[in-house]
């Protein structure tokens, strides 16, 4: 990596057009790389970040679309680099002068992972850890993760950071591979830290209809009836702006306190059955009728202690499931989201469309991506 930043710091022909929209006159607030800022807990990071006063850079395909990010574009403080992160060239761009890393970037989702097994390997792994050496090698000082709980896979007791994890699909599998490599790289100079995501719902600038408390939601609002398959798996559940707060927690802690550690992110409170979740869900939304269907059952079962985080870092969510319901349930109703079944929020669909075209292939020559792009240039 040091020899990679060489290279690249070296003279090169040509010049950079300046983008009078990344000029930041706050010199002194620390630069924070959001590596999946567009993304559905990361534009969501992003607006905590500057209403904090951080210069924010942010790392994006955007395969999904710029429109997350629009109404930050023109903020003095935020940056927004359009590239691919397994990129080397792209990432020691986006990582000088900056002092953490917030690597949410990933292809989520159990289903989404499977469409390209190779492809979700290199990103989500593959991709990781070059990011970590990089980061290392040009004087990061954090890396923060985004993994899952999910690393669990299925369990009947209540599990925490030193439970024995058992991670049944291939998303799950690179998360903790990804862990275990991050966790390897920390030094006197480089603090990792990763956070273990409870099962996210609510709205963010980027919607998700993939996650099962929205889709039911969404399903109960739209159709007036949700199926529920099997029901008395546990999961954890976390308001997608509780995880942004968790990240900024995490950032602001010293680092004695979350150097090399590993945090489950949620509250206690939220362990509920998906048949619990059903249950709000007709609750909330009069009139919905709720089908069980046993057989089509999911084999992940886990419910998970956020001891450590509550204690450690004083971090407590401020949604409740209730809040989530209600915030999908009126944004529905007023037609702040049409058709929630549109592919732009889900990920396996959209990715499903995505694959062919060549940013998506996992023989994708880095070359061509080099530059990437600065959101108000030329290039």
């Amino acid at each position: 990596a040091r020899a990679a930043t060489f290279i690249w710091e070296a003279p090169r022909s040509g010049s950079e057009t300046p983008n009078p929209k990344t000029h930041h006159p706050s010199t002194s607030a620390p630069r924070v790389l959001v590596i999946g800022g567009a993304g559905y807990i990361g534009s969501l990071l992003v607006r905590l970040l500057l209403e904090r006063g951080y210069r924010v850079r942010v790392l994006d395909l955007l395969l999904y679309g710029i429109e997350p990010l629009e109404d930050v574009l023109d903020h003095p403080d935020f940056e927004l680099l359009v590239g691919d992160f397994r990129n080397v060239e792209m990432v020691i761009r986006a990582t000088r002068e900056v002092e953490s890393v917030v690597h949410l970037g990933a292809i989520v989702g159990d289903l989404a992972c499977a469409l390209d097994e190779d492809l979700t390997i290199e990103i989500n792994l593959v991709a990781t850890k070059m990011i970590a050496e990089v980061a290392r090698g040009v004087g990061v000082r954090r890396m923060i993760f985004a993994s899952t709980c999910s690393v669990s896979g299925a369990s009947d007791e209540l599990l925490d950071e030193r439970s024995a994890l058992n991670p049944l699909s291939l998303y799950a599998r690179t998360k903790l591979a990804s862990e275990r490599v991050l966790l390897r790289l920390g030094e006197r100079d480089f603090s990792p830290t990763i956070l273990r995501l409870a099962t996210v719902y609510g709205l963010s600038p980027r919607p998700r209809f993939d996650l099962v408390v929205n889709l039911l939601t969404a399903q109960a609002v739209r159709e007036e009836r949700i199926t529920v398959y099997g029901g008395d798996q546990w999961r954890p559940f976390v308001h997608v702006a509780d995880v942004a707060r968790g990240i900024v927690r995490v950032l602001e802690a010293p680092r004695s306190l979350v150097h090399g550690e590993v945090f489950n992110v949620g509250s206690d409170e939220q362990n509920r059955t998906i048949r619990q979740v059903g249950e709000l869900v007709r609750r909330i939304v009069p009139g919905t009728e709720v089908s069980y269907h046993e057989a089509e059952r999911d084999l992940r079962n886990y419910r998970v202690s956020f001891a450590k985080i509550r204690r450690r870092l004083n971090f407590h969510p401020r949604y409740t499931l209730e809040d989530g319901i209600r915030e999908i349930r009126k944004a529905l109703q007023e037609g702040k989201i049409r058709d929630y079944k549109e592919s732009r929020y889900n990920n396996y669909r959209a990715l499903g469309e995505l694959r062919e075209q060549p940013v998506l292939s996992a023989d994708v020559p880095w070359w061509l991506l080099r530059d990437g792009l600065h959101v108000g240039t030329e290039e």
